[in-house]
């Protein structure tokens, strides 16, 4: 039973059925304030949430190229090894034709040699030098001292004439390919007539 007071206030409360609202004291617009700050708060953590969310798509799509382009390089270098090891084996099939050709010219008489057939043997071992320039294929030098690591020494000569280890005849050239060796050249050096102990080494 209640003496008609309202207990939470503390003060007689009307009987009539109406609805007593107390007054906060904050004006429309301080309400209107406080609703807009609300909401721009909410705005500003969802736009976060958002950024957040684009930045992780767009590092994770960075990675993605990333790794297309390194799968890219990978079969760009696999395929050109593949081809360079091809090229290299039908070129090492290849270089005894030419080798028969540069006997041919070396144990023609000089009319055969200035002959027409001579003259067309020449020409088509110049065309292997052009299609070895074009494929990266160069010719071993050996213009100086025998070197172990691009010449095979097959034969000596007993000479004072050139200093010890001078290659004194080319008996077949040697190859590189982009650097890489192919074939060796094989050679006969010079020696000294007294560590000359007949034709081979």
């Amino acid at each position: 039973m209640t003496d008609g007071k309202d207990p939470r206030r503390g003060r007689a409360a009307p009987d009539d059925g109406t609805v007593e609202v107390e007054d906060s004291g904050q004006t429309l617009e301080a309400v209107l304030e406080e609703e807009e700050r609300s909401a721009i708060a909410a705005a500003e953590e969802k736009l976060r949430a958002v950024q957040q969310n684009l930045e992780e798509l767009k590092d994770r799509h960075l990675r993605k190229l990333a790794e297309f382009d390194n799968m890219r390089k990978r079969a760009e270098r696999e395929k050109n090894e593949y081809f360079r090891h091809a090229l290299a084996n039908f070129l090492v099939d290849l270089f005894p034709i030419t080798d028969s050709f540069d006997r041919a010219l070396a144990h023609a008489s000089k009319e055969d040699v200035e002959g027409d057939l001579g003259q067309g043997v020449a020409m088509i071992r110049r065309q292997f030098d052009e299609l070895w320039k074009k494929y990266g294929v160069a010719e071993v030098d050996n213009s100086g001292l025998f070197d172990p690591n691009v010449h095979e020494a097959v034969a000596t000569e007993s000479t004072d004439d050139v200093p010890k280890d001078t290659i004194v005849e080319v008996l077949r050239r040697g190859y590189y390919l982009n650097d890489k060796l192919l074939r060796p050249a094989l050679v006969k050096v010079a020696v000294p007539p007294d560590d000359h102990a007949g034709g081979g080494i």
